[in-house]
């Protein structure tokens, strides 16, 4: 079990999937949240390798106005269920799909889109950013936060976003500007 970290339902627990090794840490999805705070009141939330839905929903506690959930993993998919059951929030959408596949056949917009796969699959990360940014699926003004382990598997240019370290735990945001 983890918890949401702040908002409107701070405190509350949420289930974890079995194959979850290292779910996001709560300090981690609190520093994720506070570098994007003034851009979640009213945002359209996209949560990619959704696990537990974690990202998702604390976006949602927090203010963000819809969220949608995608994550491969059937059980992942039941995961998110749940926890959304437990909570009042009215637009949310879980799909089950891949990312890729997901981006490649969506046509929806966002404002803030978490991104947290398994760390081992680096060319995933460059591959989901192509296709947010050739078909515009990030909105200008809006952010990708991507979770990883390591040196970043994507490059950030200067003024365009920035890195952040919690222990072993690395996020990186990039800006549609």
């Amino acid at each position: 079990m983890i918890r949401i970290g702040g908002g409107k339902y701070r405190g509350k627990k949420l289930e974890v999937p079995s194959y979850l090794e290292v779910p996001t840490k709560e300090v981690v999805r609190l520093a994720m949240m506070n570098a994007v705070q003034s851009h979640l009141f009213n945002a359209d939330v996209l949560d990619l390798c959704a696990g537990s839905g974690a990202l998702g929903i604390e976006a949602l506690s927090r203010g963000a106005s819809s969220a949608t959930f995608v994550e491969k993993n059937p059980e992942g998919v039941k995961t998110i269920e749940r926890n959304l059951s437990s909570l009042s929030f009215m637009k949310v959408k879980v799909e089950e799909n891949d990312a890729l596949t997901y981006l490649k056949e969506t046509t929806s917009k966002f404002h803030l889109i978490f991104f947290d796969p398994p760390y081992s699959d680096r060319e995933l990360y460059s591959e989901v950013f192509s296709l947010i940014e050739e078909r515009g699926i990030l909105i200008d003004g809006g952010a990708f936060i991507f979770e990883y382990e390591g040196e970043s598997p994507l490059k950030i240019a200067e003024g365009k976003g920035k890195s952040y370290r919690h222990g072993r735990s690395r996020f990186g945001i990039i800006w549609k500007l």
